[in-house]
Protein backbone atom coordinates (compact mmCIF):
# COMPACT_ATOMS: atom_id res chain seq x y z
CA UNK A 1 0.00 0.00 0.00
CA UNK A 2 3.03 2.31 1.24
CA UNK A 3 4.95 1.58 -2.30
CA UNK A 4 1.50 2.59 -4.86
CA UNK A 5 1.01 5.70 -2.54
CA UNK A 6 4.63 7.01 -2.29
CA UNK A 7 5.00 6.16 -6.17
CA UNK A 8 2.15 8.13 -6.95
CA UNK A 9 3.29 11.34 -5.53
CA UNK A 10 6.59 10.91 -7.10
CA UNK A 11 8.51 9.66 -2.84
CA UNK A 12 10.86 7.33 -1.85
CA UNK A 13 8.95 4.70 0.09
CA UNK A 14 11.78 5.50 3.07
CA UNK A 15 9.91 8.16 3.45
CA UNK A 16 6.72 6.39 4.11
CA UNK A 17 8.60 3.64 6.75
CA UNK A 18 10.66 6.48 8.63
CA UNK A 19 6.65 8.42 9.34
CA UNK A 20 5.09 5.59 9.66
CA UNK A 21 7.42 4.48 12.47
CA UNK A 22 7.33 8.18 13.93
CA UNK A 23 3.60 7.89 13.89
CA UNK A 24 3.25 4.94 16.01
CA UNK A 25 6.78 5.97 18.23
CA UNK A 26 4.36 9.10 18.75
CA UNK A 27 1.03 7.20 19.18
CA UNK A 28 2.78 5.09 22.19
CA UNK A 29 3.00 2.30 20.08
CA UNK A 30 6.55 1.39 20.41
CA UNK A 31 6.35 -2.59 20.17
CA UNK A 32 3.95 -2.10 16.91
CA UNK A 33 7.33 0.47 15.87
CA UNK A 34 9.84 -2.00 16.65
CA UNK A 35 7.97 -5.29 15.14
CA UNK A 36 7.15 -3.06 12.18
CA UNK A 37 10.51 -1.94 10.83
CA UNK A 38 12.57 -5.35 12.54
CA UNK A 39 10.36 -7.33 9.87
CA UNK A 40 11.03 -5.10 7.22
CA UNK A 41 14.63 -5.47 7.11
CA UNK A 42 14.54 -9.56 8.26
CA UNK A 43 11.33 -10.74 5.93
CA UNK A 44 9.99 -7.67 4.04
CA UNK A 45 10.54 -5.16 1.14
CA UNK A 46 14.07 -4.28 2.75
CA UNK A 47 15.21 -7.56 3.15
CA UNK A 48 16.54 -7.11 -0.55
CA UNK A 49 18.28 -3.84 -0.13
CA UNK A 50 19.43 -2.86 3.67
CA UNK A 51 22.21 -0.94 2.76
CA UNK A 52 20.29 2.19 1.08
CA UNK A 53 17.13 1.81 3.68
CA UNK A 54 18.08 4.62 5.52
CA UNK A 55 16.49 5.41 9.20
CA UNK A 56 18.66 7.69 9.78
CA UNK A 57 15.82 10.40 9.95
CA UNK A 58 14.02 8.20 12.48
CA UNK A 59 16.85 8.67 14.89
CA UNK A 60 17.71 12.17 14.20
CA UNK A 61 14.36 12.53 15.18
CA UNK A 62 13.75 10.58 18.47
CA UNK A 63 17.77 12.23 19.86
CA UNK A 64 16.16 16.12 18.69
CA UNK A 65 12.99 15.49 20.64
CA UNK A 66 14.67 14.02 23.57
CA UNK A 67 12.41 10.42 23.50
CA UNK A 68 15.02 8.32 24.99
CA UNK A 69 12.75 5.42 26.08
CA UNK A 70 12.30 5.11 22.00
CA UNK A 71 16.14 5.89 20.88
CA UNK A 72 16.85 3.02 23.75
CA UNK A 73 14.38 0.14 21.91
CA UNK A 74 15.18 1.02 18.22
CA UNK A 75 18.97 0.80 19.28
CA UNK A 76 18.90 -2.03 20.24
CA UNK A 77 17.06 -3.07 17.56
CA UNK A 78 19.85 -1.67 15.15
CA UNK A 79 22.24 -3.65 17.07
CA UNK A 80 20.76 -7.15 16.91
CA UNK A 81 19.81 -6.88 13.21
CA UNK A 82 23.66 -6.32 12.87
CA UNK A 83 24.85 -8.90 15.06
CA UNK A 84 22.62 -11.53 14.67
CA UNK A 85 21.05 -10.82 10.44
CA UNK A 86 24.46 -8.91 9.32
CA UNK A 87 22.19 -5.89 8.47
CA UNK A 88 24.46 -3.28 9.35
CA UNK A 89 22.32 -0.05 7.60
CA UNK A 90 20.37 1.14 10.84
CA UNK A 91 23.49 0.90 13.25
CA UNK A 92 25.14 3.12 10.98
CA UNK A 93 22.30 5.14 10.73
CA UNK A 94 22.28 5.43 14.34
CA UNK A 95 26.00 5.92 15.24
CA UNK A 96 26.01 8.90 12.66
CA UNK A 97 23.38 10.48 14.10
CA UNK A 98 25.36 10.09 17.47
CA UNK A 99 28.01 12.42 15.53
CA UNK A 100 25.68 14.28 13.60
CA UNK A 101 24.26 15.55 17.06
CA UNK A 102 27.41 15.96 19.38
CA UNK A 103 26.75 12.46 21.37
CA UNK A 104 30.51 11.47 20.93
CA UNK A 105 30.95 9.32 23.54
CA UNK A 106 27.67 7.43 22.47
CA UNK A 107 28.93 6.74 19.41
CA UNK A 108 32.16 5.64 20.44
CA UNK A 109 30.09 3.36 22.88
CA UNK A 110 28.00 2.03 19.78
CA UNK A 111 31.35 1.39 17.74
CA UNK A 112 32.47 -0.64 20.33
CA UNK A 113 29.88 -2.78 20.71
CA UNK A 114 29.54 -3.56 16.84
CA UNK A 115 32.57 -3.16 15.20
CA UNK A 116 31.70 -3.41 11.85
CA UNK A 117 30.68 -0.06 11.30
CA UNK A 118 33.82 1.18 10.79
CA UNK A 119 33.82 -0.87 7.68
CA UNK A 120 30.87 0.72 6.17
CA UNK A 121 32.55 2.76 3.93
CA UNK A 122 29.79 4.13 1.59
CA UNK A 123 27.18 5.13 4.04
CA UNK A 124 30.77 6.95 5.84
CA UNK A 125 32.14 8.54 3.14
CA UNK A 126 28.25 9.78 2.18
CA UNK A 127 27.83 10.83 5.57
CA UNK A 128 31.27 13.20 5.16
CA UNK A 129 30.19 14.41 1.69
CA UNK A 130 26.87 15.83 2.95
CA UNK A 131 27.86 17.22 6.28
CA UNK A 132 30.73 19.16 4.31
CA UNK A 133 28.43 20.97 1.75
CA UNK A 134 27.53 23.49 5.35
CA UNK A 135 29.60 25.57 6.84
CA UNK A 136 30.27 25.44 10.46
CA UNK A 137 30.60 21.59 10.29
CA UNK A 138 33.91 20.56 10.73
CA UNK A 139 34.02 19.40 14.00
CA UNK A 140 31.81 16.62 13.37
CA UNK A 141 33.73 15.60 10.24
CA UNK A 142 36.89 15.44 12.37
CA UNK A 143 35.09 13.92 15.51
CA UNK A 144 34.00 10.80 12.99
CA UNK A 145 37.56 10.77 12.02
CA UNK A 146 38.80 10.35 15.55
CA UNK A 147 36.36 7.77 15.95
CA UNK A 148 37.28 6.08 12.79
CA UNK A 149 41.02 6.76 11.88
CA UNK A 150 41.63 4.08 9.48
CA UNK A 151 38.41 4.99 7.29
CA UNK A 152 38.72 3.26 4.03
CA UNK A 153 38.72 6.15 1.67
CA UNK A 154 40.79 8.47 3.55
CA UNK A 155 41.93 10.47 0.55
CA UNK A 156 37.82 11.08 -0.50
CA UNK A 157 37.54 12.25 3.16
CA UNK A 158 40.37 14.28 3.28
CA UNK A 159 38.90 16.05 0.30
CA UNK A 160 35.78 16.55 1.63
CA UNK A 161 36.95 17.98 5.28
CA UNK A 162 38.96 20.71 2.98
CA UNK A 163 35.70 21.62 1.48
CA UNK A 164 34.43 22.49 4.94
CA UNK A 165 37.64 23.99 6.05
CA UNK A 166 36.99 26.51 2.55
CA UNK A 167 33.47 27.42 3.28
CA UNK A 168 34.79 28.12 6.84
CA UNK A 169 37.60 30.41 5.61
CA UNK A 170 39.40 28.39 7.68
CA UNK A 171 43.29 29.10 5.72
CA UNK A 172 45.47 28.03 9.34
CA UNK A 173 43.29 24.55 9.08
CA UNK A 174 43.41 24.17 5.57
CA UNK A 175 47.17 24.68 5.32
CA UNK A 176 47.93 22.19 8.38
CA UNK A 177 45.38 19.55 6.82
CA UNK A 178 47.42 20.02 3.22
CA UNK A 179 50.62 18.82 5.08
CA UNK A 180 49.20 16.28 6.86
CA UNK A 181 48.12 14.45 3.43
CA UNK A 182 51.74 15.16 2.21
CA UNK A 183 53.03 13.67 5.40
CA UNK A 184 51.05 10.29 5.10
CA UNK A 185 52.32 10.04 1.26
CA UNK A 186 48.46 10.62 -0.26
CA UNK A 187 47.99 12.50 -3.28
CA UNK A 188 45.26 15.28 -3.08
CA UNK A 189 42.46 15.31 -6.02
CA UNK A 190 42.09 18.15 -8.15
CA UNK A 191 39.06 19.40 -5.42
CA UNK A 192 41.04 19.55 -2.59
CA UNK A 193 43.66 21.46 -4.61
CA UNK A 194 41.41 23.73 -6.24
CA UNK A 195 39.71 24.61 -2.91
CA UNK A 196 42.82 25.22 -1.39
CA UNK A 197 44.49 27.13 -3.93
CA UNK A 198 40.84 29.61 -3.97
CA UNK A 199 40.93 29.62 -0.20
CA UNK A 200 45.08 30.97 -0.05
CA UNK A 201 44.37 33.38 -2.96
CA UNK A 202 41.39 34.70 -1.49
CA UNK A 203 43.71 35.22 1.82
CA UNK A 204 46.47 36.62 -0.07
CA UNK A 205 48.48 33.63 0.28
CA UNK A 206 50.67 32.03 -2.28
CA UNK A 207 49.68 28.83 -3.74
CA UNK A 208 52.42 26.48 -3.04
CA UNK A 209 51.28 24.11 -6.29
CA UNK A 210 50.14 24.78 -9.72
CA UNK A 211 46.48 24.77 -9.68
CA UNK A 212 44.21 22.67 -11.18
CA UNK A 213 42.10 23.97 -13.90
CA UNK A 214 38.85 22.78 -12.90
CA UNK A 215 35.82 24.21 -14.20
CA UNK A 216 33.00 26.49 -12.46
CA UNK A 217 30.52 23.36 -13.26
CA UNK A 218 33.19 20.80 -11.13
CA UNK A 219 33.07 23.77 -8.89
CA UNK A 220 29.55 24.25 -8.08
CA UNK A 221 28.98 22.30 -5.40
CA UNK A 222 30.42 25.46 -3.38
CA UNK A 223 27.26 27.78 -4.41
CA UNK A 224 24.40 26.30 -1.71
CA UNK A 225 21.45 27.03 -3.51
CA UNK A 226 20.70 23.65 -5.44
CA UNK A 227 21.48 22.50 -2.42
CA UNK A 228 18.82 24.78 -0.30
CA UNK A 229 16.35 23.61 -2.75
CA UNK A 230 16.56 20.25 -3.00
CA UNK A 231 16.33 20.69 1.20
CA UNK A 232 12.86 22.89 0.83
CA UNK A 233 11.59 20.21 -1.75
CA UNK A 234 12.49 17.68 1.11
CA UNK A 235 10.71 19.04 3.72
CA UNK A 236 7.75 19.35 2.00
CA UNK A 237 7.29 15.74 0.74
CA UNK A 238 8.34 14.46 4.36
CA UNK A 239 5.61 17.05 6.09
CA UNK A 240 2.85 15.88 3.82
CA UNK A 241 4.30 12.14 4.25
CA UNK A 242 3.88 12.46 8.10
CA UNK A 243 0.14 13.96 7.36
CA UNK A 244 -0.57 10.76 5.19
CA UNK A 245 0.74 8.59 7.33
CA UNK A 246 -1.01 9.98 10.72
CA UNK A 247 -4.47 10.46 9.00
CA UNK A 248 -4.23 6.70 7.65
CA UNK A 249 -3.37 5.31 11.17
CA UNK A 250 -6.50 7.65 12.73
CA UNK A 251 -9.08 6.40 9.62
CA UNK A 252 -7.48 2.89 11.27
CA UNK A 253 -8.42 3.60 14.71
CA UNK A 254 -11.63 4.68 13.82
CA UNK A 255 -12.63 2.05 11.46
CA UNK A 256 -11.36 -0.63 14.34
CA UNK A 257 -13.80 1.26 16.88
CA UNK A 258 -16.74 1.28 15.11
CA UNK A 259 -17.83 -2.75 16.08
CA UNK A 260 -17.20 -2.03 19.52
CA UNK A 261 -18.97 1.39 19.89
CA UNK A 262 -22.10 -0.41 17.90
CA UNK A 263 -22.16 -2.67 20.20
Amino acid sequence: MMGRISSSVRMSSMLFINNTILAHIKNNNLDDATEYLESLFTSGELRSQPSTASIAFVFRKLIEEGMEPALERLSAMAERLANQFGVYRPVTDLFLQYVNAGRVDDARFLLERCSAISEQKKNLVTFIAQTSRRPGQVHKITSLLELIPDIADMKSAYSFLMRSYALDGDVASAKALYEKVKAEGLHPDEMFLKRLAVLLKNSGEPVPFTEPPVSVYQFSDEIPLQTSMCVCVLCVKTQLAAYLIVLGLRLHRETSEEPANEA
